[in-house]
């Protein structure tokens, strides 16, 4: 259960970042008090904020069942699927650090999770 806990957490922030992702390459974002309202209520950034929000409860509830020094680490997988969703999703490339940048994120989640609770 407690890993379920992990994985909705994660999920609703890769979720948020892509809303967000979509929301501000749609906006005219700029530095100014009334573009940055006008962003933050366009349907995409809403979204990804909302997802982030829900993200947070569920994080509440992980932080219960984890130890902080796995919990907080393991969030890195979010990391791992940004890169491969952003290649197939917005078609960013995926280089050959990114290629090591991942691997080096999943052998160190690995390594912290080895013998938890």
């Amino acid at each position: 259960m407690k890993f379920l806990l992990l994985l909705a957490s994660m999920s609703l922030a890769v979720l948020g970042q892509f809303s967000l992702k979509k929301g501000v390459i749609t906006s005219d974002l700029s530095p100014n008090f009334f573009s940055i309202i006008k962003t933050i209520f366009s349907p995409n950034v809403f979204l990804g904020l909302a997802c982030y929000g829900l993200s947070t409860i569920f994080w509440l509830f992980v932080l219960q069942k984890f130890d902080l020094s796995i919990a907080y680490p393991s969030l890195a997988l979010t990391y791992i699927v940004i890169v491969f969703l952003s290649a197939w999703i917005l078609h960013e490339p995926i280089t050959l650090n990114k290629v090591f940048g991942v691997i080096f994120i999943f052998i160190g989640i690995c390594l912290l999770n080895i013998n938890s609770k």
